[in-house]
């Protein structure tokens, strides 16, 4: 037993030998202290925050001053759809053609509508009824053995029968005009609401046509952005080339639109410009300035605030160091908020880069 001891306290030795030969002693390298490079922030005065200057934009369309929305004015399907948006279209001209589906041959006004055929039977029996008629009054009339009461029954058979074939006339003409879909104004197709092979309910929009003359700009904003536009305002229309064009704001809708939940706002150019056509799209830049409810309080973005648990705080610039301070927010609306605070005017409040600094740090103003 003590044999094995010793042979176990040999083999013991010599790995710790062996490890000590492999791996010396090493005095650990000393960590040097790297100083933290100052967080890059921008900051405005306190004194500059009684009002927030905020620019949006949004997608708009540019729309004749007088549209004209058309219909379906039967059920089918299209067979001939509406150009595309921005094609012009004079006043008359075939917008749209609607037809049944089905084994039907083409008829002869090019329609495979059961109605429109049926018309078409009508009218070819009424005219020939009226010319039965006709001839029988025509008849009656050089016809010497013929009575006065013989010829005034002929004359209002004949009367009868004509009226009858004018108004299946008019029964046909009014199938195919519901059929085949017409522009009641010459302008440009603003609006292209369905494509061939749809199937389409009688009432429901087919496309929009409007004129060119003059032009109006359409958007739509949210609640909360409407609330800031007022009539008469002021906004800018911007083209591809980045070139602006003075608008101002006629419209605001008094309700939402039931799918989208935004409200269409229009505006006119001041004057007219050739660049803004119908039918194209632009975009609206709109500058509002948004001020407080309470005059001692700030507007600030809301970026620039930071909500905790038990409070909310923006952090200041004081001699190159972020400065946490307190403050109320008083009521948020959209990406600003009105907050109190008792803030001297002369007071650097960190808007840009307040979410990568914490209360003691080091910052380095930007311009």
């Amino acid at each position: 037993m003590n044999k094995k001891k010793i042979i176990a306290a040999v083999v013991v030795v010599v790995v710790l030998f062996i490890v000590a030969v492999r791996f010396p002693n090493k005095k650990p390298v000393a960590v040097q202290d790297v100083p933290s490079q100052p967080i890059k922030v921008s900051a405005k005065l306190a004194a500059d925050s009684k009002t927030l200057v905020e620019k949006n934009q949004f997608p708009a369309s540019v729309v004749g001053d007088q549209e004209v929305k058309i219909t379906a004015k039967s059920a089918g399907t299209i067979m001939v759809a509406p150009r595309n948006i921005g094609s012009a279209i004079g006043a008359g001209s075939l917008l749209a053609k609607i037809d049944d589906t089905g084994t039907l041959d083409i008829g002869d006004n090019g329609l495979r509508s059961l109605q429109v055929q049926q018309a078409q039977i009508s009218v070819e029996q009424a005219k020939k009824s009226y010319n039965l008629a006709k001839d029988n009054y025509n008849n009656l009339k050089k016809d010497s053995s013929a009575t006065s009461a013989q010829k005034d029954s002929a004359k209002t058979q004949r009367d009868i029968a004509k009226l009858q074939y004018e108004n299946a006339t008019l029964g046909l003409n009014g199938s195919i005009d519901n059929h085949s879909i017409t522009s009641p104004i010459s302008g440009i197709i603003t609006n292209k609401a369905v494509s061939v092979g749809d199937s389409v309910a009688m009432g429901q929009l087919i496309a929009t046509v409007s004129k060119t003359t003059n032009v109006k700009i359409q958007f739509y904003v949210d609640q909360d952005q409407r609330a800031a536009l007022t009539r008469g305002q002021e906004i800018f229309a911007i083209d591809g080339d980045g070139n602006s064009s003075p608008l101002t704001i006629q419209n605001i809708a008094i309700s939402a639109e039931p799918t989208t939940k935004r409200f269409l706002i229009e505006a006119y150019p001041k004057k007219q410009n050739l660049a803004l056509l119908g039918g194209t799209i632009t975009t609206v830049s709109i500058e509002t300035s948004i001020k407080p409810k309470i005059g001692m309080d700030l507007i600030l973005p809301l970026s620039a605030i930071s909500v905790g648990q038990n409070e909310s705080y923006i952090f200041a610039a004081d001699n190159n160091v972020a400065k946490k301070i307190p403050v109320t927010i008083v009521s948020v609306n959209g990406e600003t908020a009105e907050i109190s605070s008792q803030i001297s005017p002369e007071t650097l409040i960190i808007t840009d880069g307040s979410k990568l600094v914490r209360d003691g740090a080091a910052i380095a103003l930007q311009n």
